[in-house]
């Protein structure tokens, strides 16, 4: 994980801890809220990805049962996403980045499909493919 942050504090200009913990939000999104099998997939070709969502984007549970079906789509995913990017000094051009500058070293670790078919599971995201 440490090359995607590095590439991310490269393009966006963020100091680094603020860069792993974006990048962190921006995986617990992708746990959270993507194709559970797929999600598995992704995270067992990037190593360290699942740690990291887990300790910047808590543990999921918030997303799970009944009020994680209700609150899922938009408002309980890239919106509340967003929110907390925001809410740690990123701007809307670092946010687009962060989302391209991820999802293309997923595509470089895991492969062009897997990600496709991710991202295509998390209403909001498929625009930065």
């Amino acid at each position: 994980m440490q090359e995607l942050i590095d590439r991310i504090v490269e393009k966006t200009g963020l100091a680094p801890d603020i860069a792993e913990k974006a990048t962190g939000i921006m995986l617990s999104l992708v746990k959270t809220q993507g194709d559970k099998a797929k999600v598995t997939q992704l995270f067992d070709a990037l190593p360290g990805a699942g740690e990291l969502a887990q300790l910047h984007g808590g543990d999921g549970a918030r997303g799970g049962g009944l009020l994680g079906m209700l609150g899922g789509g938009l408002m309980g995913g890239p919106l509340a996403a967003v929110s907390k990017l925001q809410a740690a000094g990123l701007s809307m051009a670092q946010i687009k980045t962060l989302g391209k500058e991820t999802l293309g070293y997923a595509r470089e670790k895991a492969g062009d499909d897997l990600v496709k078919d991710v991202a295509n599971s998390i209403p909001g995201i498929s625009g930065y493919l």
